[in-house]
């Protein structure tokens, strides 16, 4: 190791890391005790974890000997090569517990790592720890029985969004490289806007959800989340499948046809919905994220080459009309959640069905939403046999036509708007409201969110609260999806680095 060098762990990427790596500048000890350090002094503040994987200096000692053989037969190293990873405590693990964030399930221990965790670990990584979420995955707050309420690391009187918001808080204040999440309605982008940093909810169906926790196997997703696009790549490469080039597809890079980009703004989008509930704070929060979005669209036109072209929707798009006629949540919650927990693939668990967890009341009682309750106190409207069901399919199948014709009659590459219509909620509030992650999640088109700017400082937080940018693409045109993204990052760099958790622990070698 070269003693007369530093390196530094703030807002490192992969390819920095695996850089530094083969010139000798770290190790993944190094790295991985560096990580450890910062998640000893500021998680108790955060609550971002659930629980720290115990093996993990020892992991990091066998990747250190790898990266020296490596090194040695000038190998090339696989793409997670010794990268400490965050999980979404509801991906089961041979080694952690998976609780899903509710004390009900605290002691809960799969047989062996699910698909996605299998390929993360064949691929190098060492799972650091897995993160606190909104119980069960059912809400955007990030609170829940285990662990309490997440705290946004911009604004410590602000939530981080949800349901994923322990692992975006785990990266956005460094006390991991990068992370994984799920996301059924906005899982994986809410927390991404909230807390700067780059979320990414592929196809649906294309990555595998197999040992993951359910919510709803219409909607459910897995997904990557990082600092940065380029990050995000990396990890949604491996979790399809494609390890270094052995199996799976593998990002493809720019797809792009000849001429401008062409990106729809969906400005329905950026207005509030029922305006009525809503009070001067939240018309003045709604005013800034606009400004926000619009702004840094405009800054990217000309350098970009790209049009915008305001689209025309109609009202079944609207936010309130895709929960209460779209979302499958409350018809398909219990069942996938009996079938999880009474799968062979779970070792052991106090519970075998949603209504024994109900029965014990070890749950949060302001945290769970009215999905948790649905089908145990109306079974003949929440279930897959109801006529009611087969109305929401509907509604999704007219939707997704709806959304294809429309990619066509405007001929985009993309559409585009605010994840949340206001800045993210105070803590104690109970509901996450006007975030528009829902359209793709009940459509199943890939969607990404980017930071885009923030709102303005105030005294609890220095840099203002972030806000993310959202855009979403055909179905299964990921690749395209993920290299918009990575051009518009490019030009806006729009993340930055939360001021109260931004000292120089992660400063490594003499100063």
């Amino acid at each position: 190791m070269d003693s007369t060098r530093q390196f530094l762990i703030e807002e490192l990427t992969i390819s920095t890391f695996h850089s530094a790596l083969r010139q000798g500048l770290t190790s993944c000890s190094e790295v991985t005790n560096a990580y450890l350090a910062r998640i000893t002094k500021y998680d108790p503040t955060l609550k971002a974890l659930i629980s720290i994987n115990p093996n993990a200096e020892n992991e990091a000692l066998r990747k250190d000997s790898e990266t020296n053989q490596y090194l040695i037969q000038n190998h090339p190293f696989p793409p997670l090569h010794s990268v400490p990873i965050i999980l979404k405590d509801n991906y089961t693990t041979s080694d952690l517990p998976t609780t899903a964030g509710i004390k009900a399930l605290q002691s809960l221990q799969a047989v062996s790592d699910c698909e996605i965790v299998s390929r993360l670990r064949h691929a190098g990584a060492i799972i650091l720890a897995k993160a606190n979420l909104h119980e069960l995955a059912l809400h955007g707050t990030t609170t829940s029985s285990l662990c309490g309420q997440t705290l946004n690391p911009y604004d410590l009187h602000r939530t981080p969004g949800g349901s994923s918001g322990g692992t975006a808080v785990a990266l956005a204040a460094n006390l991991g490289l990068v992370g994984c999440g799920t996301d059924t309605v906005n899982s994986l982008r809410s927390p991404a806007s909230a807390c700067s940093i780059v979320g990414f909810r592929p196809s649906v169906g294309l990555l595998d959800t197999k040992g993951v926790v359910p919510v709803s196997d219409t909607q459910d997703v897995v997904g990557p989340l990082a600092r940065s696009v380029e990050d995000v790549i990396v990890l949604f490469d491996v979790m399809r499948g494609n390890n270094g080039g052995e199996i799976g597809t593998g990002y493809t890079g720019s797809t792009r046809r000849d001429g401008r980009l062409r990106i729809g703004v969906l400005d329905a989008y950026f207005l509030l919905e029922d305006i009525e509930s809503c009070d001067n704070a939240i018309f003045a929060e709604n005013t800034i994220v606009q400004s926000i979005i619009r702004k840094a669209l405009s800054s990217i036109q000309d350098p970009l080459d790209v049009s915008l072209i305001p689209v025309d929707c109609d009202a079944t798009w609207s936010i309130a009309h895709l929960l209460a006629h779209a979302d499958t949540q409350a018809f398909e919650f219990e069942e996938c959640l009996d079938t999880f927990l009474q799968s062979s693939d779970i070792s052991s668990t106090p519970h075998r069905s949603l209504r024994s967890i109900v029965q014990s009341g070890e749950y949060h009682k302001e945290a769970v939403t009215d999905v948790f309750f649905a089908s145990l106190e109306n079974p003949s409207v929440f279930s897959r046999s109801s006529e009611e069901y087969r109305a929401h399919l509907d509604t999704i199948a007219a939707l997704k036509e709806s959304v294809r014709q429309c990619f066509d009659k405007y001929d985009l590459d993309a559409l585009v708007y605010p994840h949340q219509r206001h800045l993210v909620v105070n803590v104690g509030a109970t509901r996450q409201p006007n975030r528009n992650g829902i359209l793709a999640a009940v459509t199943g088109n890939p969607a990404i969110c980017i930071p885009a700017g923030f709102s303005p400082p105030t005294s609890s937080s220095p840099k203002g609260i972030p806000v993310g940018m959202e855009f979403m693409g055909r179905h299964g045109h990921d690749d395209e999806l993920l290299d918009i993204a990575r051009q518009v990052e490019g030009l806006l760099q729009g993340r930055q680095v939360p001021t109260l958790f931004s000292e120089s622990l992660d400063r490594l070698g003499p100063v």
